[in-house]
């Protein structure tokens, strides 16, 4: 099933309500965000609690694989100590998924579960920017890619 009621706000990836509950979406801006690990907004972790620090989010992509991704905290910020303890999901779990959908600076990831689904199952999603439609940017989800190399870095020629 593809994604089609979705739209970019803010940076962040928004679903139909009455289809689905979004645990967690973010573009991918960062160089630690696509080589290394995934920095989640703090927001993820609101009053409702969707998301809990040290939680391993069990999730499945479009072609039904399952994917593992612990809730870690960054107790550091640039070498030194941090009063806030930043969440991310660590780059031997997140780097994979990365290579795998091929993924780049401005393409977006998105974690949601689908209203109907009596499992609840997560749901993840590499999404892209596909085109402009009435001034709004209308988003796909990424497709793996064959080969399993990265576009998130330049290639160099053989």
């Amino acid at each position: 099933m593809s994604i089609s009621r979705c739209r970019l706000s803010a940076g962040i990836i928004h679903l139909d309500e009455k289809f689905f509950e979004v645990l967690l979406s973010k573009r991918l801006t960062t160089k630690t965000d696509l080589r290394h690990q995934l920095l989640v907004p703090t927001e993820a972790l609101g009053d409702d609690k969707k998301l809990i620090v040290g939680d391993l989010i069990i999730s499945f992509d479009q072609n039904g694989k399952q994917w593992k991704f612990p809730l870690a905290t960054r107790k550091t910020d640039r070498g030194k100590p941090s009063r806030y303890k930043k969440p991310t999901i660590p780059p031997g779990s997140w780097h994979p998924f990365v290579q795998e959908f091929g993924l780049r600076a401005d393409d977006a990831v998105i974690f949601y579960i689908r209203k109907h689904d009596i499992a609840r199952k997560i749901q993840v999603r590499a999404m892209r920017k596909a085109f402009l439609l009435m001034g709004k940017k209308v988003w796909k989800e990424v497709e793996k890619v064959d080969n399993q190399a990265s576009t998130s870095q330049p290639r160099t020629p053989a």
